[in-house]
């Protein structure tokens, strides 16, 4: 008999075709859409949708099964959420921290109106389940497995989804710091989060790509050795690290001095994505690198396309790596970026 389930996924603005596209991909049925949202229906005959959907690169929040729901004010939207979350855990016995979380599309009126009824709900939780409420914790943490809580997504002031089982993908926004040359700088520093570790002390990084420094300094001021290639210049302050050295060569050509195997291989350049996955694709199949931080280009590409070469088993990335990532970050545009590390034997 065949078993199917429903899935809320949101995404950036704008992304919401490429979503539908990428879930499709995975063997889910695009149901509909909105600004910054999917909901797809998925059969559970062909397996469990937190395993076939962990490492895609679009979404940022799943909600499992969700309810949806409408009010006509924030005291109705919290007497439905009240009702809804005593109901379904009455016959649960909650003993450990759960989480909750309650966000939006995104216009600033329905982002004021959410966080006055998460508060209102909340406020009337403590009151109603004192002990449920003290083992609660505000978000959604990144996880490879759909999560229990209370998760609440508002498409519009009148309208959310509202689901006990959440997954997030580890996007998130960082802070900028004010000595980093460029914002990109945000970019490595999140996909550090997803990966579970960045450059240590000691370690070397190659930049390709570098200049004018946003990664280079990210590495830098972890301690790390950092090779800096790119012909364009690196800003002044970077130069008096003592663990830089900047290469004016191409890096779309460089490799490593002696062919040896380098701790962390960057690489951030404004290329078509076909080069940089060749480009990439030498390093790994040399194995001239542990770990690598790519950003991909894909503002005049196919960004579904770019994916499923970079997955593909035979000719991609993901075969030749113990541990590989794909996101959209928070700070990515129109980029995807690929985390991973190498198979070295």
């Amino acid at each position: 008999m065949k078993i199917s389930m429903n899935i809320f996924v949101t995404c950036k603005s704008g992304f919401e075709q490429i979503l539908s596209r990428e879930l499709v991909l995975n063997k889910f049925s695009s149901i509909k859409n909105g600004s910054g949202w999917v909901l797809a229906n998925i059969d559970e005959s062909l397996g469990l949708p937190d395993t076939r959907c962990r490492e895609m690169c679009f979404p940022l929040i799943m909600l499992e099964n969700p309810l949806n729901i409408e009010g006509s004010s924030v005291n109705n939207f919290v007497e439905t959420l009240i009702s809804i979350f005593i109901d379904k855990i009455k016959a649960m016995k909650i003993e450990s921290t759960w989480f909750y979380g309650f966000s939006s599309a995104g216009e600033d009126n329905c982002v004021q109106r959410v966080k006055t009824i998460e508060q209102s709900w909340f406020e009337k939780l403590r009151k109603r389940m004192s002990r449920v409420a003290k083992l609660a914790k505000n978000g959604i943490p990144y996880s490879s497995n759909f999560l229990f809580g209370f998760f609440v997504y508002f498409i519009d002031s009148k309208h959310a989804f509202v689901s006990l089982q959440a997954m997030a993908f580890g996007q998130q926004r960082m802070q900028m710091d004010a000595r980093a040359p460029s914002r990109s700088y945000l970019k490595v520093e999140e996909a550090y989060q997803i990966m579970g570790i960045g450059p240590k002390a000691g370690e070397t990084v190659i930049d390709l790509g570098a200049a004018p420094g946003g990664w280079t300094y990210s590495a830098l001021k972890r301690g790390a050795n950092v090779i800096a290639v790119d012909n364009g210049a690196l800003t002044d302050e970077l130069l008096t690290y003592p663990n830089v050295k900047h290469l004016k060569e191409d890096a779309l050509s460089f490799h490593p001095p002696s062919l040896k195997c380098v701790d962390w291989l960057f690489c951030d350049i404004i290329e078509k994505p076909e080069l940089i996955m060749r480009l990439i694709k030498k390093w790994v199949e040399n194995k001239w690198c542990h770990k690598f931080i790519i950003n991909f280009k894909v503002g005049y590409a196919d960004p579904i396309t770019v994916i499923e070469k970079i997955r593909n088993p035979q000719t991609g990335l993901i075969s030749l790596c113990k541990l590989f990532k794909i996101r959209q970050l928070y700070h990515d545009r129109e980029e995807i970026t690929v985390m991973g590390e190498v198979k070295i034997i």
